[in-house]
């Protein structure tokens, strides 16, 4: 008997960004119905299941043809998986770059109130808990050791990962769009001394 697809998502195989597709074989009568079913990764072109079921599979990252990794939700958790198994610890929240997209072996994840980075091959936690998950720097392999952290009140700071440490003085959100405009944290650094 052949595989029926109760919905399909519309990225992947759709679009010619991999051979996978995220769909449901669950029946899916209208929009409400796609939250309560559970969702799997398939090669398109044989409906094989390559994945376990979850609450939801992100696109970003394997089957967009980014990366290995993608994003799941289950039980209200977040994890990294590979078609090999689990590759994160189970997070409140994953950010959506970085080794999802195939920019770096980092990622941030918030497990209580706060983001941390960590390096997705490792597991290891490379920052201190940060109010704040800014997508610059190393997250998006535009420098091999520097991040933008904040532990609040819309102060910023440059940490290096390698020297675990904050290495520029601190900076107000204006200063952080001017910063993100060009995206080089190494200029930024010497910007701020």
């Amino acid at each position: 008997m052949k595989k029926r697809f109760g919905y399909i998502i519309q990225e992947g195989a759709i679009k010619g960004e991999s051979p996978y597709v995220i769909a449901t074989e669950e029946e899916v009568k209208d929009s409400r119905d796609l939250l309560k079913v559970k969702w799997a990764i398939y090669v398109y072109e044989t409906k094989e299941r390559v994945s376990d079921y979850f609450d939801w599979i992100n696109p970003q990252g394997l089957v967009k043809g980014q990366s290995p990794y993608f994003r799941v939700s289950k039980d209200k958790k977040e994890a990294l998986f590979s078609l090999d198994g689990q590759v994160s610890s189970w997070f409140r929240k994953i950010r959506d770059r970085g080794a999802l997209t195939g920019e770096s072996d980092y990622f941030w994840a918030k497990e209580k109130a706060h983001y941390s980075l960590y390096h997705i091959k490792t597991g290891e936690k490379i920052t201190p808990d940060f109010k704040s998950s800014v997508i610059a720097g190393a997250v998006i392999g535009k420098s091999p050791n520097l991040v933008v952290g904040s532990f609040g009140d819309e102060i910023f700071f440059i940490y290096d990962i390698e020297a675990k440490k904050i290495v520029s003085k601190e900076f107000d959100e204006d200063k952080l769009i001017e910063i993100l405009k060009h995206g080089d944290l190494e200029k930024a650094l010497n910007e701020l001394k």
